[in-house]
């Protein structure tokens, strides 16, 4: 996640809100007559990066708690701190830094010149950063705008997400200015490159220059962790609910056992605690997809009813927490039901492995599952993930479809326009690919393009992107070349799909992105053959192999690639070969379930 986090955000409303003195009051004077100050990393050698936006509140002399005495800084910070301070107005300094500083917090990555924002600390600026607190705790996206060069250095605005959006789809509420509106019936440049700044999840720098005088304005994302339920009423249900509002997350805790929820020592004050079941939750809460549901009431028949609930929600993440044989139990009375989760949204029992026995321990355990989840990480070792380089860091997996073919075996009929479970081949294949994090999804199309293109239209996905393949009669070599040509130039590799194979759930290409983030590796399933394991789709190719995959022939594929580098893949074992059913003939089609 780019941008502000959440929890700084409630940690410096914290800090600014707990002084027991009062003495830093409207103005932000401290004891001695010095200032709070808020210091703001906007840039790192003429660019924008991953850390931009974290924050520090900094006092000149005075120790404050929760702040950083301002002398014990090298390299000019103590000097801009100090002059913002005296001469109470916002400035921009450009800092020469040496070596990381740990002291500051602000995550350098390498030395070199950082462009640091200092803002006295007044009413307006704490009343800002309340309303960023408030748009975390009610899970709010937003993004930040700040002016850090222009005639209204130091304005301060908020922008507001909205799915349906004004007129015009900006999808832009507001802006909600803190320091000074924007005057006029238009809203600045900066308003329009909001909402692509909050999708990217990436700060940006706006500059414009129409005024005749050049406006620097930093826009950077607040997007929330998100609301995880909870429901149960026990130690560790209490301890999971400590963990996650420290994290930023919104909670919603519930119980249908009247009085349960009042005989443990609750966060009553940021914690929303609901007497009730999934009913009553559900209609609190208002699940999405970034919505977590922790199950663990410890009975067995409470934790069906709210699985059931969970199940018809769009939750991604359920968690119920109990042994192996216990979670069997809870399933058999659901499937008589009919009732089963989505594709890759179970976990049970939930949390990472750890080996927690206690129920702070299995709270961290669930807790840090949930971050996991969220990041779209497998929760891995730290120790197992190489170092990105720089050129590929922060940039997104593209999907790559192949489904230029002729299709010989199938006949005369277009096979990716064969109906399956009412829905066209191709159709399955690229709404599976768009439910999973891809980005972007690139069609190859080639014989029978027309065909392809009815079968896919209506898809409406700013993600999705059709290439045709002038060459496709020379071989699927050629396929394959033209979608490499067509990845984003900074992506790490490539996610490849084949335009047949409509069982490939969301959930697998999931796993397999997570395992390539994670790894950097040539990545692709394994399943049960009759002649030992065979290989299997998606497959994740890393940029590294790209030049040699590009110098394949017309009569070879990539399939080549991934027998020759078998022993050095990272392998996801499957334990049956359902989701790698590809149509090839037309009696194929029979073997896909009804």
């Amino acid at each position: 996640m780019n941008g502000i986090r959440p929890k700084e955000i409630l940690d410096l409303l914290h800090v600014l809100e707990q002084d027991a003195t009062g003495a830093h009051g409207g103005e932000g004077a401290g004891e001695d007559g010095h200032s709070l100050v808020l210091a703001t990393a906007i840039s790192l050698n003429g660019s924008v990066y991953t850390r931009a936006g974290a924050m520090g509140l900094f006092v000149p002399e005075s120790a404050v708690p929760g702040t950083i005495s301002a002398k014990s800084l090298q390299g000019g910070l103590y000097e801009g701190i100090e002059e913002a301070a005296a001469e109470g107005r916002p400035l921009l300094a450009s800092l020469q830094i040496s070596e990381d500083d740990p002291i500051l917090g602000f995550g350098f990555l390498c030395s070199g010149t950082l462009e640091v924002f200092f803002e006295p600390v007044d009413d307006a600026l704490r009343a800002h950063l309340r309303k960023v607190r408030d748009a975390v705790l009610n899970a709010e996206g937003i993004v930040c705008a700040l002016e850090i060069e222009g005639p209204e250095a130091g304005r301060r605005a908020i922008y507001r997400m909205d799915a349906q959006g004004p007129k015009g789809g900006s999808g832009l509420k507001g802006p909600a200015a803190l320091k000074g509106s924007p005057s006029g019936a238009h809203l600045p440049p900066e308003a329009a490159a909001a909402r692509g700044c909050f999708k990217e999840e990436t700060p940006e720098l706006i500059e414009d220059a129409s005024g005749g005088r050049l406006r620097r304005v930093f826009l950077c994302p607040v997007r929330p962790v998100g609301k995880t339920m909870i429901f149960g009423s026990s130690p560790d249900a209490a301890f999971l609910s400590v963990r996650l509002l420290e994290l930023g997350f919104t909670v919603f805790v519930a119980d249908p056992r009247p009085g349960r929820l009042r005989n443990i020592n609750w966060d009553r004050s940021r914690a929303v605690l609901l007497e009730g079941g999934w009913n009553i939750a559900s209609e609190a809460a208002r699940p999405d997809e970034e919505t977590s549901v922790v199950i663990m009431t410890h009975n067995l028949a409470e934790d069906r009813a709210t699985l059931k609930g969970a199940f018809a929600s769009p939750a991604g993440y359920i968690g119920l927490t109990g042994s192996q044989k216990r979670t069997r139990e809870v399933f058999a009375g659901l499937e008589i039901a009919g009732a089963r989760p989505r594709p890759g949204t179970m976990h049970s029992p939930a949390g990472l492995d750890i080996g927690a026995e206690t129920p702070e321990e299995t709270a961290l355990s669930i807790a840090a599952e949930i971050m996991a989840w969220r990041s779209g990480r497998a929760g891995g070792r730290l120790s197992h993930k190489p170092r990105q380089h720089s050129e590929h860091a922060g940039h997104k997996v593209p999907g790559l479809i192949l489904a230029a073919g002729r299709g010989r075996r199938f006949g005369e009929a277009h096979k990716l326009s064969a109906l399956i479970q009412g829905k066209p081949v191709l159709r399955h294949v690229v709404e599976n690919a768009l439910a999973s994090r891809l980005d972007p999804v690139i069609v190859v199309l080639g014989c029978d393009a027309d065909a392809a293109l009815k079968v896919i239209q209506g898809i409406d996905d700013p993600r999705l992107r059709v290439v045709f393949n002038p060459g496709w009669a020379s071989g699927k070599a050629s396929s394959i070349k033209l979608g490499l040509r067509e990845a984003p130039q900074g992506a790490p590799g490539v996610i490849a799909l084949l335009g047949d194979m409509p069982m490939v759930q969301p959930w697998l290409i999931d796993r397999v992105l997570s395992e390539f983030e994670l790894s950097g590796k040539l990545v692709f399933p394994v399943f049960p053959g009759p002649d030992g394991p065979q290989r299997g789709y998606p497959t994740a190719f890393p940029r590294a192999l790209f030049d040699e995959i590009q110098s394949l022939t017309a009569n070879e594929t990539a399939a080549e690639a991934m027998r020759l580098r078998w022993s050095e893949a990272l392998l996801v074992p499957l334990e049956d070969s359902g989701t790698q059913l590809d149509i090839d003939k037309p009696e194929d089609l029979e073997l896909i379930p009804k």
